[in-house]
């Protein structure tokens, strides 16, 4: 039995021995796989790398523009950039005349070689893994990268406005001068032109952005006189006029007359346009220029500023009645006057009466007052066509004790017969003359 448990034991070591010596060298070889696997890994990580990743050219399926500049090195990108898309002159017309701005005027270029190095690095950033992605991203999509025009907004500016002060033109009316001796002229009227500058700068903000240098149509608004030179030219003969005398004695009431005269005087009344005493002369103050005269203030003659404007207004509301205008506002005095009789006078005051009245002709008319020697005369000049034989009648009556007067204008034909009566206003006085 002895012997047998010494065999036992020595078969027992030997097989431990064994056993340790074979896991030993299978770690080994294990280890020698893994440093192999690693190197081989390494190996092709690094091929990979200086093949796909770290290279000098852009990764594949990248564009500019649209271009492709796949595998192509920084500076062969720019060349193949800058063949395809040039810069050009902006040309811009308008009524056949042509403008340039030329690149260099305003700066223009394109950030060509910035967009190339963006395509350069795309794959080249500091993230190796965001590399890893982006270039198997590029193996199913395309990376298309736009380039930007860049310019000096001051200098297009510039130059747009020196372009539109070519183009641009003052609209200008007709004008009718009369002279006081009656002569009749007229000046020609000017279509304006302006450039729509907001509108011009868009059209070129689009064709440097798009790249796109076809030629610009110019927009310029045009602006038509209100007057045309036909319309002034239309006024060639006196239509009516009417006079009334005046003191010369008192020369604060003068300066009055003559202060308004002026200020309605001179004026050219449009098709349709009313015309309105107060309006053209604005308040009758101190400070204005008029002076105290007197005037009547509730049914009694008083001294107060712009004493005597009365009489101009009375005096062209006679000539209006005579060129057949449509009166559209007239009051009379409280008081009857003492240069129209009555039913002729048109009464005026700050802030209250005013005498107005319209053109109803399809052509303009001229107002024209002058004063001279104690004489205010106003005249209204028109088309010949629209020239008629007109009379006024005034129905003098009484009412409550009070004189009164209805007043119309007659139109006759050329031999003097009525072929109509309008009727024009009614008036009523208190019995004192002024």
């Amino acid at each position: 039995m002895g012997k047998n448990n010494i065999g036992a034991s020595q078969s027992s070591t030997l097989d431990g021995s064994f056993g340790k010596s074979e896991k030993s060298k299978a770690k080994k070889y294990t280890i020698i796989g893994l440093v192999a696997i690693i190197c081989v890994l390494g190996i092709s990580i690094n091929y990979f790398n200086k093949k796909y990743i770290y290279t000098d050219v852009i990764a594949k399926n990248i564009f500019i523009e649209g271009i492709d500049v796949s595998n192509l090195t920084k500076e062969e990108a720019i060349n193949c950039i800058n063949e395809n898309i040039t810069l050009s002159d902006i040309q811009l017309n308008y009524d056949g005349e042509i403008n340039i701005i030329s690149p260099d005027e305003i700066d223009l270029k394109y950030n060509t070689s910035e967009v190339v190095a963006e395509a350069y690095n795309y794959t080249k950033t500091d993230s190796y893994f965001e590399n890893i992605k982006r270039f198997f991203d590029l193996n199913k999509n395309i990376k298309n990268l736009e380039i930007k025009s860049l310019y000096n907004e001051n200098k297009l500016s510039e130059k747009i406005q020196s372009i539109s002060e070519s183009i641009n033109v003052d609209m200008e009316n007709a004008k009718v001068y009369i002279s006081d001796s009656g002569n009749i002229s007229a000046s020609s009227a000017t279509i304006g032109k302006e450039l729509d500058i907001a509108a011009t700068k868009e059209s070129i903000y689009d064709a440097i952005k798009n790249k796109d240098y076809k030629a610009i149509d110019l927009k310029v608004n045009i602006k038509q006189p209100k007057i045309s030179t036909e319309a002034a030219k239309s006024v060639n003969t006196l239509l009516a006029e009417f006079s009334t005398k005046f003191s010369t004695n008192d020369s604060n009431r003068v300066t009055n007359i003559v202060l308004s005269a002026k200020a309605t005087s001179d004026v050219l009344l449009m098709p349709g346009e009313e015309f309105s005493y107060n309006n053209l002369t604005g308040k009758r103050t101190k400070s204005n220029g008029y002076k105290d005269a007197p005037v009547i203030i509730n049914g009694k003659l008083e001294q107060d500023v712009g004493g005597g404007v009365c009489q101009v207004s009375s005096t062209l509301f006679n000539s209006v009645l005579y060129s057949g205008l449509d009166v559209t506002s007239r009051r009379n005095h409280s008081l009857k006057s003492s240069y129209v009789s009555i039913g002729r006078d048109a009464m005026v005051s700050d802030g209250g009466s005013d005498f107005r009245f319209k053109n109803p002709y399809s052509h303009p008319v001229y107002i024209k007052n002058t004063v001279s020697n104690g004489v205010i005369t106003s005249k209204i000049y028109g088309n010949a066509s629209d020239k008629k034989n007109i009379s006024i009648k005034v129905e003098p009556y009484t009412t409550g004790g009070l004189d009164a007067a209805k007043t119309y204008i007659e139109y006759r034909d050329s031999n003097g017969n009525v072929i109509r009566t309008q009727y024009i206003s009614n008036s009523v006085y208190k019995n004192k003359n002024n």
